[in-house]
């Protein structure tokens, strides 16, 4: 989302707010589905724009009352895992909905930048990266903001 839209959000309660990620991921999809190859060259422009858009915005994920990120786990025998991220306020509360009824805990929405994931990188090796729009697009990016 972006930060202003972010703004006007928690200032005025406006709801309407778009997330240009969110619809460059979109773009990727049907693309990906119609060439039935994720390494088409026809995707690279598509892909440099996530990545160049990715750090403009700012996400959403949940937090325990702990304030410790929900973490999804990769596999049972491992510690690894991915925290699921919203692109805007209608995507969490979609998501955020389906989350929790996996969850005991009580969860909140907090705001994440890029920043934020950037440090979680650094001071955790079993952060693995994050997804987007979980129940939506389900789009997955590693902890350097690549795919």
């Amino acid at each position: 989302m972006n930060p202003k839209d972010y703004e006007d959000y928690k200032n005025n309660n406006v709801k309407a707010s778009k997330s240009q990620l969110k619809e460059y991921i979109q773009v990727y999809a049907d693309m990906a589905k119609k060439l039935k190859n994720e390494d088409a060259i026809e995707l690279e422009a598509v892909k440099s724009n996530i990545k160049n858009e990715y750090p403009n915005e700012i996400y959403f994920t949940l937090v325990d009352e702990k304030d410790d990120f929900v973490r999804l786990t990769l596999t049972e025998s491992t510690k690894q895992y991915i925290i699921p991220i919203f692109t805007d306020i209608r995507e969490y509360a979609l998501g955020s909905a389906k989350i929790s009824k996996l969850f005991l805990d009580k969860l909140e929405m907090k705001e994440i930048t890029p920043e934020d994931i950037s440090k979680i990188a650094e001071d955790d090796e079993m952060f693995q990266g994050f997804v987007i729009n979980p129940h939506s697009q389900n789009f997955n990016m590693n902890r350097n903001g690549d795919f």
